[in-house]
């Protein structure tokens, strides 16, 4: 179980942080930085919520289909770990 884990696991998490990485700064790149700061939080917390989501489905599938399981807890334990930092330290 676990080489057919990992592996889509953490590739889906590196595709998941490329992704979320520029879709984010196109967001955030021209907004001023007063906007940036409550915004933020708002998409911190949609994140959040939606990564958590993406986590127990791809728990709850992972039985019966450990690929698509493996690769949607990596794909979404980015989006959960962007939303953790962004409530700690500020966007």
């Amino acid at each position: 179980m676990k080489s057919k884990f990992w592996g889509p696991a953490i590739g889906c998490a590196f595709v998941s942080f490329v992704v979320f990485m520029g879709v984010l700064e196109k967001i955030f790149d021209s907004l001023p930085p007063s906007r940036v700061h409550v915004l933020g939080y708002q998409v911190a917390g949609i994140l959040g919520f939606v990564g958590i989501a993406g986590i127990a489905i791809g728990i709850k599938i992972l039985k019966k289909r450990q690929l698509l399981g493996a690769g949607l807890i990596g794909f979404f334990f980015v989006p959960v770990v962007f939303a953790i930092l962004t409530f700690i330290f500020g966007p």
